[in-house]
């Protein structure tokens, strides 16, 4: 058994060994092949849209990182993408799917402001407009007014045609036309005949017409017409108003008296011949009309300087007042400025404001409206403290260029009152506020009325009183009615009031003045 078993064995081993083998055996080998990778790849898809351009789009390798810019176009902003939530106007997109974007833009909106100044309108107050639109403005001048320019822009014409590609802001310049003035000698078509109508209680648009005399030097004539337009300015433009003022020589003044009645005839208000004959000198052959206070003086002494005043034109439905040589603007006198007769522009032309508010009544009413009793304290009171606070205001302000060498407010209204006390203590001791007259202590009535006024737009603390509430309300309330709603009592109890103010010391009197 054991035989049998090692022989197959070493025969093996000796065939395994032998020498004589030399010849490799052959060798199978297997060629292996790498599968292809295949990239997947996706479109991006990018579209303009109106308002601006963008980078194209394509087809990309997935995770590619794309970049995607849009750029508005004139007149347009980048808003945002549609398909990507960014807001950058450069986007960039990391491709693992197809993806669609698209740019929005939208026009560009600008504001246009229009704004004018005192003395005229603009045909458009301005809005918000697409980026390119072409707006035109056209600016017009009030009467008495003269378009002069554009704020924010060169162009001097009225119509104004502006392209929006920015915020723009406009402003209308309009400047007075210097207040009508004339010479006798002036073509009368200058006179301005078309404006008027039944204005006489109405705010209008036109300053008053000054007439002088064509002896009057320029400073008469200007410082006139700057009165009267820092009285309409202040007081209101009320109208027709027409001022008539005379100088010292005798045949300017007849002249004058002449125009004036071709005015009203030219006006349709009265015959020229009429007017003419109505004569207080047969030999002179003047009008009434200036028979008071003015032409009478001026023609018949030769003496121009006495005073001015509101003279009526009820009938005619105008405001008119005159004055004789105002001569302090020519700086003729030591002692006497120019602000005197500025002011007495501003006490009259106040009559203007007074009587605009009763104008329309009968003469009746509108005296018993204007002066209950005849009594002038508020009337002519009135028209002298607003005269003296509005000038006195106006030159500490510095709207009025005038030395302040003048005084002040309180210095004023100190002469008012020891002239006020002398009239009444010398013509009527036992004389109330509400007793003065035209023909009775009359002068007490203006200074001591001035006084009154005060006394009453401090107690209400409102210097503009008489402007606001007291003749607005005049015509339909009455003078008791108006004054209560004004001053909130009664005229009784502001008179028993006054009566004791009248004798505290003239210290305690003028801490009620303004100090100005």
């Amino acid at each position: 058994m054991k035989k049998v078993l090692f022989i197959p064995i070493l025969l093996l081993v000796l065939f395994s060994c032998s020498p004589d083998e030399e010849t490799e055996a052959p060798t199978n080998s297997v060629q292996t092949t790498t599968p292809e990778t295949v990239v997947t790849q996706y479109t991006l898809t990018v579209t303009a849209s109106e308002g601006g351009s963008v980078t194209e789009g394509g087809t990309f390798d997935d995770g590619t990182s794309v970049s995607v810019t849009a750029t508005p176009a004139e007149g347009y902003e980048f808003v945002g993408w549609e398909g990507n939530d960014s807001s950058n106007i450069n986007l960039t997109i990391t491709l693992n799917s197809n993806q669609t974007v698209q740019p929005i833009f939208q026009i560009i909106q600008y504001t246009l402001s229009v704004s004018t100044t005192e003395g005229g309108t603009v045909s458009s107050e301005g809005a918000i407009y697409d980026f390119g639109t072409e707006i035109s403005i056209t600016a017009t001048p009030n009467e008495g007014y003269l378009f002069v320019g554009w704020e924010g822009n060169d162009s001097t014409s009225e119509s104004l045609t502006v392209t929006l590609n920015s915020n723009q802001t406009y402003g209308a310049l309009f400047e007075l036309i210097p207040i009508y003035t004339t010479d006798i000698n002036n073509d009368p078509e200058i006179f301005n005949y078309d404006i008027y109508s039944d204005y006489t209680e109405q705010i209008v648009d036109f300053y008053p017409n000054a007439f002088f005399t064509s002896d009057l030097s320029e400073n008469v004539v200007n410082g006139i017409n700057l009165a009267l337009k820092t009285a309409a300015d202040e007081f209101g433009k009320y109208g027709p108003v027409e001022y008539w003022v005379f100088g010292p020589d005798k045949q300017a003044a007849l002249d004058l008296i002449n125009k004036f009645c071709e005015r009203r005839e030219d006006l349709n208000q009265w015959n020229l011949s009429d007017c003419l004959s109505r004569e207080t000198d047969e030999t002179l052959g003047y009008s009434m009309i200036f028979y008071q206070k003015i032409g009478e003086n001026v023609i018949l002494t030769n003496q121009a300087r006495t005073n001015a005043g509101h003279n009526g034109g009820f009938q005619w439905g105008i405001h008119k007042l005159s004055s004789s040589y105002p001569f302090s603007f020519d700086n003729l006198f030591d002692g006497i400025p120019p602000q005197d007769d500025f002011k007495t522009v501003l006490h009259e032309y106040f009559h203007v404001f007074q009587l605009a508010s009763v104008f329309n009544l009968d003469y009746e009413q509108r005296e018993n409206n204007i002066k209950p009793n005849e009594a002038i304290w508020m009337m002519e009171g009135g028209a002298e403290y607003m005269a003296n606070y509005t000038l006195f205001k106006l030159i500490d302000n510095g709207t009025l260029l005038f030395e302040k060498s003048y005084g002040s407010l309180r210095e004023k209204m100190q002469q008012k009152m020891e002239n006020g006390k002398r009239e009444k203590e010398d013509n009527c001791p036992n004389g109330k506020l509400n007793q003065f007259t035209y023909q009775t202590c009359n002068q007490a009535g203006y200074q001591l009325g001035s006084w009154g006024v005060a006394y009453l737009t401090n107690k209400v603390n409102n210097q503009n009183v008489l402007l606001d509430t007291f003749y607005p309300n005049l015509k339909e309330l009455g003078f008791e009615g108006a004054f209560n709603l004004a001053f909130g009592y009664t005229t009784d109890e502001f008179y028993q009031e006054f009566d004791t103010f009248l004798q505290l010391p003239i210290e305690e009197q003028l801490e009620i003045i303004p100090d100005i």
